[in-house]
């Protein structure tokens, strides 16, 4: 069941930044004046639509004003008060179909854009914005949905193996030098992501849906070859990931302007490495998203899994490695502009084993902003996207592993800082570049290391 208040973020974001940003007409825009305070610019905007009511330039940048400040609401009925003059134009139905859109409302959004398609005077960019956005409200306003993605990437790295940078390790408590086979090495991989999302829409009162996902991801080294396991390995692991998660999605408060909603789920994982079995894992999780207001969106969960290791010759004290791991997180979201994004993330972890130097809690801190922005590129279409990021994660064991240092226990602290950029080749694909450094600062030298990594990437929008 489909409401103004659904409070899923919708996507992708790119379409409706365009949509915001190219649909203003040039005279509204002559009419803002951006050195003033929002605030004053949204006064002065209604009291030039009450003296000339008429007027359709005033009254678009009055309802822009309104979205700017992020009264998506206060934008729609501004923008529906245009409506009732028959000659207005067709940028009005897309623009104001945009924000019912960013409201949830999917069905209000297909009809507004079936309208705005039928006038002959929506062209160019327009046109075909209205176009796409269409096509993904229709497929939102399905009882049963799919969406997803897949990525083909190529990714160098300078230290995949996360071999230590230093020259001497530690061994039962003595300084030894590291052997040559152990020392950091670059190389590159192909990795294939896929994907998966499928709600079914249960059409009940409170909005359940079932919601459920799939992750799976192969990755390849050129340094890897075969599937023989050894002891001791040098080359990096070929891995092949597959996570599946299931559960139901509701709004557990009965009103229209709660933006609460909780998704109880189940968790199957699995993980090989050069073509065996690695580790298995299953667990329950929870989800709890709460949308305070159109611009602030608060993101928070936790998970329990159960770590079950196979017994492998590469892997020893295979059967000591398993146990629960628990994570606790919360994403706190807040839209500063249409299509600026400044978001903050906590992770506490703990995981247990039957050894108690495996065992450890972590402490996880990420700051990430995004802008979407118009196509620098006037021969094509379609948004731009970058994103930023750095994290600090302290990471602390629960004893001093004997082989080595018996008296010491493992402190570890990563730092982690990236750049992304998202590039629309069509409708369907695009192109992602990413960039991050990671850098681990540990009391043991075994245990410092750091990595660059590059990845070049196709996606295909499912």
């Amino acid at each position: 069941m489909r409401t103004s208040k659904d409070i899923s973020l919708p996507l992708p974001r790119h379409w409706i930044v365009a949509l915001m940003g190219t649909v203003a007409s040039a005279a509204a825009m002559a009419q803002t004046t951006p050195n003033l305070p929002t605030e004053r610019q949204i006064d002065d905007a209604f009291r030039q639509v009450l003296e000339t009511p008429s007027d359709m330039g005033r009254g678009m940048n009055y309802a822009q004003l309104l979205v700017q400040a992020g009264n998506y609401e206060g934008g729609v009925a501004a923008l529906e008060r245009l409506l009732l003059d028959p000659n207005a134009p067709a940028t009005v139905r897309l623009e104001l179909a945009v924000l019912y859109y960013r409201l949830g409302s999917y069905g209000m959004a297909e009809s507004l854009l079936n309208t705005a398609l039928e006038d002959a005077r929506l062209q160019g960019e327009q046109r075909h914005l209205a176009e796409t956005l269409l096509r993904d409200t229709r497929k939102r306003n399905q009882i049963s949905r799919v969406d997803g993605q897949m990525i083909l990437g190529l990714r160098a790295q300078t230290n995949p193996a996360s071999r230590t940078s230093e020259s001497q390790v530690l061994a039962a408590g003595t300084l030894v030098p590291v052997d040559p086979a152990y020392r950091p090495k670059s190389d590159t991989d192909v990795q294939l992501t896929l994907q998966l999302n499928h709600e079914y829409d249960l059409e009940t009162q409170n909005q359940a849906t079932v919601v459920s996902s799939l992750v799976a991801q192969v990755v390849k080294f050129s340094s890897s070859s075969g599937s023989r396991l050894q002891p001791n390995q040098v080359a990096p692991y070929n891995l092949a990931l597959a996570e599946v998660t299931s559960g139901v999605r509701f709004k557990p408060v009965q009103d229209a302007s709660s933006g609460l909603t909780l998704r109880p789920h189940v968790i199957a994982a699995t993980l090989s490495a050069q073509g065996k079995n690695l580790l298995t894992a299953g667990g329950l999780g929870l989800d709890v998203n709460n949308r305070f207001s159109e611009r602030l969106l608060l993101e928070a969960g936790i998970e329990h899994r159960q770590f079950s290791y196979a017994n492998r010759i590469d892997v020893p004290d295979a059967d000591a490695l398993g146990g629960p791991d628990n994570l606790l997180r919360a994403r706190l979201s807040r839209e500063l502009d249409p299509g600026r994004v400044l978001s903050g993330e906590l992770r506490a972890r703990t995981h247990r084993t039957d050894r108690a130097f495996y065992d450890y809690d972590a402490y996880e801190a990420r700051v990430t902003y995004s802008a979407t922005y118009a196509n620098p590129l006037p021969q094509m279409t379609g948004a731009w996207t970058t994103w930023f990021w750095g994290s600090v994660q302290s990471r602390g064991y629960g004893a001093p592993d004997p082989a080595v240092d018996p008296l010491k226990k493992r402190q570890d602290t990563d730092w982690r800082v990236g750049v992304g950029n998202t590039v629309p080749l069509s409708d369907k694909w695009s192109l992602l570049m990413q960039l991050e450094h990671t850098r681990t600062r540990s009391n043991l030298p075994n245990h410092r290391w750091k990595n660059t990594a590059l990845l070049l990437a196709v996606s295909y929008r499912l």
